[in-house]
């Protein structure tokens, strides 16, 4: 939806009195004089109208908005200022700069040239012909010179699809027809290296990283969903279609090196389009992700050409370059194109690459928990990476101070600086890569223009550390290790307060062993254990065997590094005896094989494989509960969990089928999307389709318990198809068989006997086709 142009009533007075008399003028809206000359804004502004673009809440929950300049209707390219919006859309407390005085320059706003003469101007300019080209724009709009003077002028762009694409942009002068600016505006990585073979290695959509939407049509899958569409270019440099694939496990295609690219670059445009939207309800575009992959042969780059993001396969240097960080540097030039807009050029251009950079650090760290501050690394061949934060100038040709900047620097050198200045500050004490990320994107949405230089944007970055109550000495400070000025340190949200430790833990005994759990909070760097018997320990979570049975007082103290410390106090009551056990009590420091039986807090349990240590109750791998210990291991057998399901739709209703010599008093079921139930045969509806890992753990009149996992598939618009064949245990299949299972179907990929379908998991024998009626 477009904005809508309108006039905004200006709350703020300047200490200009009179409109210039000659040409167009800038005015710093910042002057703290300008608060002491009220209502004069209006008189200096009378006549120009406003956009208002992004707004946000500050700390104290005010409305700040971007206020776009526009000149007769027309935008004036690159000028903004940032204020507080009132309830009654009165706006005050300017932050930038506004241009008055246009029409001293600007004798017309009727262009003399067409936008298809300005285009062409720009085609000759380039060397291109109109066969050539996609996606054209062109915009009328003023645009101010580096003296302030305004021009009437077409803003024109392209795109070329080839071996060497691009995306020009220029500024033609819509009275002369002059070239006034142009530069290329394809957003690309770029890097070289050479040596050996680096692999992130096999992982699994679905297992290791989450599992990725798709749309279904009968049992053909497209790798399209809400927000992300991934097309298969299949080596050429236009056209392209949405992958298709039986659903619903997508295997296409290895090559140089990955295992599918269209799974990566699907898969992580959705997980780059969650973080945008779990961590600031937005959608990093206004359309959906278009990711469109394999482009061309043997092509080492990936970009953003306006429009959509393209990844090539690479080859000598690079695996095809689909990683998660690359594909959120590609969307997030998106973003920086629809907010701020940096030029891709001079300063500004360096800015636009590191919020890139910045942005696909966030969604690793998003995903995992930590980034490791190497550009580019999973998709490089060899050791090394593209570009490194935390030291730019390690790829031989970054830089990461200011004072190394010069004119014609490629971009994607000069955004070591801000590259640096981020890893600098999300390293500091109380900061992280996500609050970094949310002053560096509110400062593109908001404060950063077209043509913002270093110290420009690095003071977007400082106001949109104070809107959102982060301290602003810190920003300041990362800065000034780069040589860029942010601004003053204020103290502002500055306030040091050491987080609190605070000492917590519990305790289960075992005859006369006690075996502790630490439940502390904070930044502890220390732990001090007394057992009340003159014994002590440094561990996190010790144990510790007394010598006589009796009842004890044991002391946790923590502390942190700068000696904060707390303490926690509880009783300890021990036993040389458990009277009620006929089987030997278990012993940490004992080893145990399969078989061995062992009593511990009145339970016996039988060993299931070696083990020393691993107390019975916390490891249920490695021990099964045999019941009471006032029974022996043989008065009770254990229960055998067992279900059988059908699904109809996104609903599916499960049967128990779960067995015990003295009948199961207790299901529970963990459906697999974050829900339970305890019913003994329950229905359960879905909220979208795909495949969830079931699991039903039952209990017997003793507490003994067993559990049963199932993958099962849902879908919500397919009919279920009819059954095939049951499989029968003694039959040979081939592969291509098809068989019915449990209310699915399956497909054996190779010879089998004997093997059951629905326990073989993603790499067995049986592929999955769904459920079956």
């Amino acid at each position: 939806m477009k904005p809508k142009f309108h006039m905004l009533s200006l709350g703020v007075a300047l200490a200009v009195t009179s409109l210039p008399s000659v040409a167009a003028q800038r005015i710093n809206l910042e002057l703290s004089s300008f608060a002491k000359a009220d209502n004069q804004i209006e008189a200096l502004l009378e006549g120009q109208s406003y956009i208002e673009g992004f707004s946000g809440r500050d700390l104290s929950g005010n409305e700040v908005v971007r206020i776009s300049q526009t000149y007769q209707g027309l935008p004036i390219y690159g000028e903004s200022f940032v204020a507080n919006k009132g309830q009654l859309g009165r706006v005050s407390g300017f932050v930038g700069t506004a241009i008055t005085g246009i029409e001293q320059d600007l004798p017309t706003t009727t262009p003399s040239i067409s936008d298809n003469e300005a285009l062409s101007t720009l085609l000759a300019l380039k060397g291109h012909e109109l066969y050539q080209i996609q996606h054209p724009e062109k915009q009328l709009m003023v645009w101010l010179d580096e003296n302030d003077t305004a021009h009437l002028a077409w803003k024109v762009s392209y795109v070329v699809y080839s071996d060497k694409p691009t995306r020009p942009i220029g500024f033609i002068d819509a009275l002369s027809g002059k070239v006034l600016d142009s530069w290329e505006g394809l957003n690309h990585a770029q890097g070289t290296g050479q040596g050996g073979n680096q692999k992130t290695g096999r992982y699994h959509f679905g297992t290791d990283y989450p599992a990725f939407d798709v749309k279904q049509s009968g049992s053909t899958c497209y790798l399209d969903s809400q927000n992300v569409e991934t097309l298969d270019m299949r080596h050429q440099k236009s056209g392209g279609t949405v992958h298709s694939f039986n659903c619903f496990e997508n295997s296409e295609r290895e090559v140089n090196g990955a295992y599918s690219p269209l799974n990566d670059a699907h898969a992580f445009g959705q997980i780059v389009f969650n973080m945008y939207k779990e961590w600031y309800g937005i959608a990093p575009l206004r359309q959906k992700l278009r990711m469109r992959v394999h482009y061309d042969r043997n092509y080492e780059n990936a970009f953003w050409d306006g429009q959509q993001m393209t990844f090539g396969d690479g080859q000598s240097y690079f695996y095809p370059l689909v990683s998660l960080d690359v594909v959120s540097h590609e969307v997030s030039h998106g973003v920086t194109q629809q907010n701020s807009d940096l030029e891709y050029k001079n300063q500004s251009g360096g800015i636009n690459e590191a919020f890139s950079d910045i942005a696909g650090a966030a969604a690793i760290y998003y995903l995992e928990g930590s980034y490791n501050w190497k550009i580019g690394d999973r998709i490089k061949k060899g050791s090394g990476a593209m570009r490194h934060m935390d030291n730019p100038p390690l790829d031989g040709k970054s830089i990461g101070h200011a004072k190394d900047y010069y004119s014609g620097i490629d971009v994607h050198h000069s955004s070591g600086v801000f590259n640096k200045a981020f890893y600098l500050l999300a390293t500091k004490s109380n900061w992280d890569i996500r609050k970094g990320f949310d002053i560096f994107l509110r400062a593109n949405q908001l404060y950063w223009q077209a043509r913002s230089t270093f110290d420009h944007a690095a003071s977007g970055v400082f106001n949109a550390a104070s809107d959102l109550g982060y301290c602003v000495d810190d920003v300041v400070d990362a800065f000034q290790q780069v040589g860029v000025a942010a601004g003053s340190k204020t103290g502002e949200h500055c306030k040091d307060v050491s987080p609190v430790v605070d000492a917590s833990f519990s305790h289960k005994t075992n005859a006369l062993t006690a075996v502790f759990s630490n439940l502390s909070t904070g930044p502890i760097a220390s732990y001090q254990w007394d057992f009340g018997d003159g014994r002590s320990s440094s561990q996190q979570s010790p144990s510790h065997t007394y010598a006589t049975s009796g009842t004890y007082s044991v002391s946790l103290t923590v502390a942190d590094s700068k000696g904060n410390s707390d303490v926690a106090v509880n009783t300890v009551t021990v036993s040389d005896s458990d009277s009620s056990c006929s089987v030997a009590t278990w012993d940490p420091n004992k080893s145990y094989s399969s078989g061995d039986n062992v009593s511990f807090q009145g339970k016996t349990y039988k060993a299931i494989w070696w083990s020393t240590g691993a107390q019975p109750d916390l490891y249920p791998q490695v021990w099964s509960v045999n019941g009471d210990c006032h029974t022996s291991p043989e008065d009770n057998l254990p229960p055998v969990a067992d279900f059988n399901f059908s699904a109809s739709g996104l609903t599916v209703s499960f049967q128990s089928t779960s067995t015990d010599d003295r009948g199961i008093v207790s299901h529970t079921w963990q459906f697999g999307d974050g829900t339970e139930s305890s019913e003994k045969s329950p229905t359960h509806t879905y909220q979208q389709q795909g495949s969830y890992e079931v699991k039903l753990i039952v209990a017997d009149t003793k507490g003994v318990t067993d559990e049963k996992v199932t993958t099962i598939v849902v879908s919500n618009d397919n009919p279920t198809p009819e059954c095939y064949p049951v499989w029968q245990s003694g039959t040979v299949y081939s592969s291509g068989d098809r068989v019915s299972h449990k209310g699915s179907a399956y497909e054996a990929k190779w010879w089998t006997q004997n093997e059951e379908p629905g326990n073989t998991g993603n790499w067995g024998v049986w592929k999955d086709l769904g459920p079956c009626s």
